[in-house]
């Protein structure tokens, strides 16, 4: 009875107006209730094609197997190292494999025997160390890709020697191949006029050197000899082309120096997001495919002219310049989300399928014109100059205090 009568007088307490009141006073104030973050997903993993999976495995074992040794790894007979073969060994090192990255830092160490410790720079192979020349053979191709491939083994392995070699090199290109107008010589020795191909592939490795170092001078300088370049050896009906130092053509319009060109200029965008480097590499594109692909067969061509220079002498589809320009369209390709480029190289992968089986050093730059469907290799976009103010930047001296 007492129970059931306490518990009426509660009930009559809570619910009359005063004491609801003085409840909702003591009662705590809830916060506001966050905003729920939805989960960051990561960057989805590419889908790649078993097709595309099972031919750059081929051409991987291909070059895998050329590895000797005893001559200094990826190195050929005449003494001379492959530069495709160490960086597909570097990028699949970077993938997890620990045994091509060993093999490819292998060869990078023999590679340090071309060094010249007077003049700087690499000599192009063993033959050309000979005392009795009157000059060493230390053209600006090589030196370029050996310096790319200095970069990506620093940029992996954090070894202070690979950026001390590459900055031997690049004193080299300055003092030596550099033109202060813009633009590289092709050698130590030889021509001095423009060739697109060798500039190319030389800016390939001055952008990929300036973005990790952020280093605006040499960004400058990249983007002053792409600018001479398209203006001075640069046709709208031919493409680039080789001109001699009056002016005048010297030969058709080549494969190669479209290629790498175009590469140039994927590289400018992609270290600097200039909208313009990426206008001009799909310009050099589509000219690769309208002047100079075979419908017929899939592949490129060598070369493209007016008919006043006659039938050529050279071979109509070069391995080497077709594998190179098969990297530079699937690299657009995956730049643009544009299918035809990619498409494109296909074609090319099709028509040289049987001679896949023949090759060794020479399926690396096929093997990395596959890997670009999925792998992202080119220079990351740089923040110019942060890196060198903090590196250059001054401490304060500790102040002490007087005895």
């Amino acid at each position: 009875m007492r129970r059931t009568l306490f518990l009426l007088i509660v009930a009559a307490m809570v619910g009359s107006p005063a004491m609801a009141a003085s409840v909702a006073k003591r009662a705590p104030v809830s916060a506001k209730p966050a905003a729920v973050k939805p989960p960051v997903s990561a960057k989805p993993a590419p889908v790649i094609a078993p097709a595309d999976q099972a031919l750059y495995d081929r051409l991987c074992v291909a070059v895998s197997a050329a590895y000797d040794s005893s001559r200094g790894g990826f190195v050929s007979r005449s003494g001379e190292p492959h530069e495709g073969a160490i960086e597909l060994m570097l990028a699949r090192g970077r993938d997890g494999d620990p045994l091509a990255m060993a093999r490819a830092l292998r060869t990078l160490a023999w590679t340090r025997a071309l060094l010249d410790t007077t003049g700087g720079g690499y000599v192009n192979g063993t033959r050309d160390k000979d005392p009795m020349k009157a000059f060493l053979d230390k053209g600006t191709i090589p030196n370029a890709r050996r310096l790319e491939l200095l970069t990506q083994a620093w940029a992996a392995t954090k070894d202070p020697t690979y950026q001390r070699d590459g900055r031997f090199v690049i004193d080299f290109f300055e003092r030596v191949l550099l033109d202060p107008r813009g633009g590289f010589y092709t050698g130590q020795v030889g021509s001095i006029d423009l060739e697109p191909e060798a500039n190319g592939i030389a800016l390939q490795a001055w952008w990929r050197w300036a973005a990790v170092n952020a280093a605006p001078e040499r960004r400058d300088f990249a983007l002053k000899s792409e600018a001479r370049l398209w203006s001075d050896c640069r046709l709208p009906e031919l493409g680039f082309v080789r001109r001699t130092t009056f002016g005048q053509m010297r030969e058709p319009a080549l494969l190669g120096d479209q290629v790498e060109m175009g590469r140039a200029h994927l590289y400018a965008w992609s270290a600097t997001g200039r909208d313009s480097e990426l206008v001009r590499a799909r310009e050099v594109a589509a000219h690769v495919l309208a002047r100079f692909r075979d419908p017929a067969k899939g592949s490129f061509r060598m070369e493209y002219a007016y008919e006043r220079f006659g039938h050529a002498l050279r071979a109509r589809r070069p391995f080497d310049d077709n594998a190179r320009a098969a990297r530079f369209l699937v690299e657009l390709g995956r730049a643009t989300a544009d299918t035809v480029y990619v498409n494109a190289a296909r074609g090319a992968w099709a028509a040289f399928d049987r001679e896949f089986d023949k090759s060794k050093f020479e399926a690396a730059d096929w093997a990395l014109s596959v890997r670009a469907l999925w792998a992202e290799d080119l220079p990351a976009k740089s923040g110019w100059g942060v890196r060198e103010k903090m590196a250059t930047k001054r401490v304060a001296p500790v102040k002490r205090k007087k005895r």
